[in-house]
């Protein structure tokens, strides 16, 4: 079988190369086990990088060859690709569509199948990145085809190169390996940019990636001509393909800024890897039977791994030692059968096809079948009468969003150059400013809360905030440079507008830092404000409950009986040093909502307030400013403060 499938992945040079079977086998172990846990391989995710440029190494090595010999044809090309990937992509998102009917909540079955269209389209990277944002993030685990984001980049990757490949042997044969290594360069140079200006946009889409399979590219090109390697050589640059992609695997992490020059380490590696076998002496390690196994399976093992560990998450399912070793067992099962019935047989079957055939029955009649489910899904808003009448009405809760209902007043951390907009009034609406209100994206949470208890003291208050970026003049804990770069500037920006309007009232906001070492900064950032306008009102943080958005939701879909309250956390202990040193500063504490009596629940009174693991929806943030002002608070009173100057004072009477 392993003869059968090389004679279909022979080489530009007439050779199989089980190595790069081996180094496929690295690459999806890697993201497999990181995948599993962490731990493990905090880097594992560069496994997909590794795969980049094997893709831009195979692909341009035919490419090329046949666009020398004049044999190269479009119609081909795509003709292979689709026999290549859709049948095993087909199957797995038919599998895990049928499984998503049975187990995932309307919105979120709605997600998978619009996933599935788009993933079998190309272009699902831009609709996860719309959707899920952080590739990393809580919410992202659940997501069953999140993997697919690579294949979109290589999907479009593969629209574009080959008329580049064709167009520049055509104008310039002589230039094409400098050009490409120029090109090289600036795509890396673009990418590095980039990351640290839109972070999480380029992780998902193909501008910062390009340089990846264009390194693999041009590596295939340098090898149409024989080079001799020695063997000293052959083993210095394996040494050093290891040494590059065992870094990454262990130096990186979801924090390291990504791709840019973090991500052009494992594709060196796997580069050098490529060109330490290119001649007769090929690595042990990559070519022992088990690693071309894992290597022959590795498109469908991909494709496979994913979903399982998705739904296992999504139904809470802990991926201790015993169910992970049943997962890679299972996986593996999968995706031979897989690979020995679908991709090696349709790969076969749909050589010898006219394209018209391949592209109508490999390619336009499942995406036709996908989109008929999408659609379905959205017209009958994803089949709610599988679950109780609840499910539904909590869901519609998590889909009312401050930061898409503040667009403009709120941004992204890229975006920290963006000037205050007047427009973004909370509270009452009239001429004159009274204030603004400042901080990262719990306090864009928090707008509703503040619309609503800035009323009765009619303020009209504008408020400006930003992703990842907290009110303290100089804190960087937990953040990516970038981030920390671009906060900085914008609260430089942030209190100098403080200073020169000398506002009557500054809200402050955000997920303030637990650590006591915070105190200094936090301290000076509020003396600051205190020193530069007249009333500050501080927001506390609210509680943060792990699956707060989801528990509930999950409670009732599947009837458990799982408790989704959490005790209160003590509040972090400088609070008390800065109330102490600046008595004129208000405080207003959501959790007083939260967590009544110390007990925190992300469902109060039948409304569910929570968007994630902390941050609030608005219509949590709404429900909380109502309850406070229905207990008498507002923007600028709290009745049990007034409550205890009464009591300072000998006055008998005490405001609830």
């Amino acid at each position: 079988m392993a003869k059968a499938l090389g004679m279909v992945k022979r080489m530009a040079q007439g050779k199989y190369r089980s190595d790069i079977d081996g180094l496929r086998a690295v690459a999806v172990i890697a993201v497999l086990l990181h995948h599993l846990n962490t731990t493990l391989l905090p880097g594992g995710f560069v496994g997909v990088d590794i795969f980049f440029v094997i893709s831009g190494f195979l692909i341009t090595s035919q490419v090329y060859s046949e666009v020398k010999s004049n044999a190269f044809s479009l119609k081909g090309f795509y003709q292979r690709r689709i026999n290549r990937i859709v049948p095993a992509l087909a199957t797995v998102l038919l599998a895990t569509v049928i499984v998503g009917a049975f187990i995932l909540s309307p919105v979120d079955l709605i997600r998978l199948n619009v996933s599935a269209l788009l993933s079998l389209l190309g272009v699902s990277n831009i609709y996860i990145w719309v959707k899920y944002g952080n590739y990393f993030a809580a919410d992202a685990s659940e997501a069953p085809l999140l993997h697919t984001w690579s294949l979109g980049i290589e999907e479009q990757f593969y629209v574009i190169w080959p008329l580049f490949i064709v167009l520049l042997y055509r104008l310039a044969p002589r230039y094409v390996l400098p050009v490409l290594g120029i090109g090289v360069v600036v795509a890396v140079a673009v990418s590095e940019y980039a990351t640290g200006v839109f972070a999480t946009a380029a992780y998902y889409l193909l501008p910062t990636r390009f340089f990846e399979l264009m390194l693999g590219g041009l590596l295939g090109i340098y090898l149409q001509q024989p080079r001799v390697i020695g063997k000293l050589a052959a083993h210095v640059l394996a040494l050093g393909g290891y040494l590059l992609i065992g870094f990454s695997l262990f130096a990186l992490n979801a924090n390291s800024t990504f791709p840019g020059l973090n991500a052009l380490i494992p594709c060196l590696g796997a580069a050098l890897l490529i060109l330490a076998g290119s001649g007769d002496r090929h690595s042990r390690l990559l070519t022992c039977r088990p690693m071309v196994f894992v290597g022959l399976i590795s498109y469908s093992l991909y494709l496979w791994h994913w979903p399982l560990i998705a739904y296992l998450n999504y139904l809470e399912i802990p991926v201790d030692l015993p169910v992970g070793a049943m997962l890679i067992a299972v996986s593996i099962g999968l995706s031979w059968l897989s690979w020995r019935y679908v991709e090696v047989p349709f790969r076969r079957g749909g050589a010898n096809w006219h394209f018209s055939r391949v592209f109508v029955r490999r390619f336009a009649l499942p995406a036709l079948g996908l989109a008929a489910i999408a659609a379905l899904s959205v017209l009958f808003s994803g089949f709610p009468q599988r679950f109780g009448p609840g499910v539904s009405a909590l869901e519609a809760m998590t889909l009312s969003k401050p930061s898409e209902i503040r667009s403009g007043c709120h941004v992204p951390n890229a975006l920290y150059s963006t000037a205050p907009n007047e427009n973004c009034r909370l509270g009452v609406k009239k001429e004159g400013l009274d204030g603004i209100m400042i901080g990262d994206s719990f306090a864009n949470h928090f707008t509703g809360m503040v619309d609503i208890l800035a009323k009765p003291n009619n303020l009209s208050i504008m408020d400006y905030t930003m992703d990842s970026c907290p009110p303290i003049i100089g804190y960087s804990a937990d953040m990516p440079p970038v981030y920390a770069a671009h906060c900085a500037k914008r609260n430089e920006r942030v209190f100098s507008l403080i200073e020169q309007n000398k506002y009557p009232y500054v809200v402050l906001a955000a997920i303030w830092p637990k650590e006591a070492i915070a105190r200094d900064i936090v301290e000076a950032s509020i003396r600051r404000v205190v020193e530069n306008s007249g009333q500050v009102i501080v927001i506390l943080s609210n509680q943060h409950i792990e699956k707060a958005a989801s528990c509930p939701i999950r409670r009732l879909m599947f009837g458990t009986e799982r408790n989704c309250s959490v005790a209160q956390s003590a509040l972090a202990p400088y609070w008390a040093d800065v109330r102490a040193k600046f008595p004129q500063v208000r405080f207003i504490d959501p959790n007083q909502v939260i967590c009544p009596a110390g007990v925190c629940s992300p469902i109060i009174q039948g409304q569910l307030l929570y968007l994630d693991d902390s941050h609030l929806n608005e219509v949590g943030s709404r429900f909380i400013g109502r309850t406070l002002l229905e207990r008498g608070y507002s923007l600028l009173h709290d009745p049990l403060e007034t409550a205890r100057t009464a009591v300072v004072r000998g006055t008998p009477e005490v405001v609830n």
